[in-house]
């Protein structure tokens, strides 16, 4: 996903997803998700924000928020609920938790980019 971010685009594994697949990523969206919840203050959220930001489609946001308990449905919107216990308990958890963190400012990385000319260049199956 730090590589993804870097390219400026939206992640998202190939689906469907096995069973131990879907426990991994949703593992890590929950992780992802509630540290970002727990870094923002304010009362507005947007799913859209927050997938470009952290570069996970919008999809798997949602599908995890809503295993968390934390997206409603109210007045025919979606409703992203900053449930205080959950993110306490996240916030201990963290405490306990001796876990190695990437630092993106490491990451020593371009992604690549056609040249232009190659880009340009016409398909052999039309005539120049």
């Amino acid at each position: 996903y730090l590589l993804t971010r870097v390219e400026g685009k939206i992640g998202s594994p190939e689906k469907p997803l096995s069973d131990l697949g879907l426990i991994s990523y949703r593992s890590y969206w929950k992780d992802v998700l509630l540290a970002y919840l727990c870094s923002r203050s304010g009362r507005t959220l947007s799913i859209k924000d927050i997938s470009q930001e952290m570069a996970i489609n919008s999809y798997d946001i949602v599908s995890t928020l809503q295993a968390l308990g934390m997206m409603k449905y109210w007045k025919g919107k979606h409703i992203i609920l900053k449930k205080q216990d959950v993110l306490t308990e996240y916030e201990d958890r963290m405490k306990k938790r001796h876990s190695l963190k990437i630092d993106p400012a490491c990451l020593k990385w371009t992604p690549f980019v056609m040249p232009q000319q190659q880009q340009q260049q016409p398909s052999k199956s039309q005539p120049t």
